[in-house]
């Protein structure tokens, strides 16, 4: 109960972030090509993938992996990632969204973010690394709160 109560303190406190987050703005919103994404080179923080202006992803670069290690990753590499033919770090997200177009199994190496057009905007953390994860967290609630369907694998 008292965390459920934090979450919804920490979701007030951040709404205004999260909206401008989950609100696509044409002026904030990269795409995923090389020259776009050296502007998040060495920054950490929670992103938004967008497709045709509907927000489709929700992740983060920078915070804790499980062991409480450090992701070494920035939002550059980690974007990056959703480029590559191989599963390197995007192969559930490439399987679900084939799943919720329909398409073909065989189409699963063909899912980049560039040919696709996808757009990302983020929310940079500079201070507690950490609260990179809890911005995710609250991320994934704030979008079940307005009922936008993310595919997040935390």
């Amino acid at each position: 109960m008292n965390g459920e109560k934090k979450i919804n303190d920490l979701l007030e406190d951040y709404n205004k972030q999260l909206k401008k987050l989950f609100k696509y703005d044409h002026s904030k919103a990269l795409t995923f090509d090389n020259d776009k994404r050296s502007k998040v080179r060495d920054q950490k923080g929670v992103f938004v993938i967008f497709e045709n202006k509907t927000p489709i992803f929700v992740g983060q670069a920078g915070g804790f992996m499980t062991g409480y290690k450090l992701t070494q990753k920035d939002l550059y590499d980690k974007l990056g990632q959703f480029n590559l033919a191989s599963d390197t770090g995007t192969a559930k997200f490439r399987k679900a969204y084939i799943e919720q177009h329909e398409l073909d199994d065989s189409e699963l190496k063909h899912i980049k973010a560039v040919e696709k057009d996808f757009k990302f905007q983020y929310i940079k953390v500079k201070e507690n690394r950490a609260f990179i994860n809890i911005l995710e967290i609250l991320a994934l609630e704030y979008a079940k709160n307005n009922n936008i369907k993310l595919f997040n694998f935390v």
